[in-house]
């Protein structure tokens, strides 16, 4: 009787098994390493705001994209108004951790970045932490959303607007997101080519609203929402035009949910006092998900807009399919179409509310309306359409990715 073939030891087969495994990790590409700094706000303050939202967007868009993403620093050389001591004390903080970062990754240079990546730097929060950097490490450097402001004199800036200019003319790519401020990079660079359009966005997915609210109203008017911090500023002037706006409707059937809170809250519950009684209801603060819950209850989203960046809830709004009534003021237009919302010129109070009105009188109109604004977010403003802007856009620059299409 012929001897049976010996059996493979079980350590032999998991050894080859074990080695197999290892060939196939090191042969796969690591993913491109990428610093991320907002010199404005950090994605990671606990206060939460449109900048601190656009930049936690942006860092998972890239993350979408295959990148390994890592937020360099929280040091940030953010200024709301001109101050010589604040400006040094600022830029002594942020050279100080350029130091540290330089120090760090030359100690240990497996962990240093392959590219630099600085989210709205302008003049009030330049960057002078990025450009050091990805010079000393012969790295990338790329921006998003560079811009200017308007606000006190040319002079007052001067010195933080040159550092801005000429880091972004060292870039290999500048993010943009709205017309003016294409218009403005386009003012001092060389080479409009590296200018890249990205359209605003947010991710979809996370706007599955809650269930929707117990609605504090007694009757079915159709239900309108507002969202916009309580602050001085642009977001005052927004809710006293709101309430103008509103007080010229009051013969007509509607109700109002404002969600918001901060230090201006008396007075915007002021400003819409002389409304009817029982006609607004102000929810305060909420979190994104009972946001949605609104968004998913409310029949219109009314929001002035004024001197709105482009504004991320109404892409919020949007996405689930509440129809838009806004000026088109500023950054409004970007991620507002003629489709998905009705736009009255900056400042035409009567426009407005002619528009407000047709939107609370015609069920089917908001219904159209609300259908294109879904699909104005899906086709255009989606973390997805972002990713691919980024991959597209990124992976010429990044060694590892050259290396890879090559042996392709």
């Amino acid at each position: 009787m012929p001897a049976s073939p010996p059996r493979p030891r079980r350590r032999d087969t998991a050894t080859r098994l074990d080695r197999a495994a290892a060939f196939s990790l090191a042969s796969m590409p690591m993913p491109a390493k990428i610093a991320f700094y907002a010199p404005l706000k950090s994605p990671d303050h606990p206060i939460p705001s449109g900048d601190r939202e656009i930049a936690r967007a942006m860092m998972k868009a890239l993350r979408l994209a295959g990148y390994q993403v890592t937020l360099a620093t929280e040091t940030i050389s953010y200024q709301k108004r001109p101050s010589s001591t604040l400006f040094c004390e600022r830029r002594a903080a942020c050279e100080a951790e350029r130091d540290r970062l330089l120090g760090a990754w030359s100690h240990t240079p497996a962990t240093a970045p392959d590219l630099w990546f600085t989210y709205h730097p302008y003049c009030k929060a330049p960057d002078w932490i990025g450009p050091a950097v990805s010079q000393a490490f012969g790295i990338p450097y790329v921006t998003a959303e560079a811009c200017r402001t308007r606000q006190a004199t040319d002079a007052d800036w001067a010195e933080a607007r040159a550092a801005v200019q000429a880091a972004v003319a060292g870039a290999a790519a500048n993010f943009c997101l709205k017309p003016s401020d294409r218009a403005y990079l386009e003012s001092f660079l060389d080479d409009p080519g590296m200018i890249v359009p990205l359209p605003p966005f947010i991710e979809t997915a996370a706007q599955a609203p809650q269930a929707p609210p117990p609605v504090p109203f007694g009757d079915d008017a159709p239900l309108l929402l507002a969202v916009g911090m309580m602050r001085p500023g642009a977001k005052m002037a927004s809710y006293r035009a709101l309430a103008t706006i509103l007080s010229g409707l009051a013969a007509r059937r509607w109700t109002l949910v404002v969600v918001g809170d901060g230090p201006g809250r008396a007075d915007v519950e002021a400003m819409f006092s002389e409304l009817p009684a029982g006609r607004v209801f102000f929810a305060g603060a909420l979190p994104k998900p009972e946001v949605a819950g609104w968004m998913g209850a409310a029949d219109i989203f009314v929001w002035p807009g004024l001197g709105e960046a482009f504004g991320m809830s109404y892409l919020e709004a949007q996405a689930l399919g509440l129809p838009v009534a806004a000026y088109a003021a500023a950054g409004v237009p970007v991620v507002v179409t003629p489709a998905s919302g009705l736009l009255a010129l900056e400042g035409d109070v009567e426009a407005f509310r002619a528009n407000l009105a047709r939107l609370i009188d015609t069920p089917a109109l908001r219904q159209a309306i609300g259908a294109a604004g879904r699909t104005n977010v899906a086709e255009h403003h989606s973390i997805e359409a972002a990713a691919r802007l980024f991959k597209h856009t990124l992976d010429p620059f990044l060694p590892r990715t050259r290396e890879t299409a090559r042996a392709r």
